[in-house]
């Protein structure tokens, strides 16, 4: 039995009020979305204000550290030269 017209408007607005529902849901969604890939520019940001203002610090204990390395290894490595010069004088 054909529809009438009324039954098809009625069935054509009830797919329109679906697709409606699913818009919004998509909007929602891409909003959330959004948001979360706002994240890493916002760990970017903080990074680059975190080393523009401690950032002389850093280098300063990195500088510091690497010269108490290189002390160590210096001395580590020179005590054994100069036993095995004193090995070769024959002391």
């Amino acid at each position: 039995m054909p529809k009438s017209t009324n039954d098809k408007l009625d069935e054509i607005i009830e797919h329109l009020r679906n697709i409606d529902k699913r818009d919004r849901l998509r909007t929602i969604g891409g909003f959330f979305k959004g948001l979360i890939s706002l994240i890493p520019i916002i760990v970017l940001l903080g990074s680059i204000w975190w080393a523009f203002k401690y950032g002389d610090q850093l280098l300063e204990k990195i500088a510091q550290q690497a010269a108490k390395q290189a002390a160590i290894v210096t001395e580590q490595q020179g005590g054994e030269v100069m036993k095995q010069f004193e090995n070769f004088l024959g002391r």
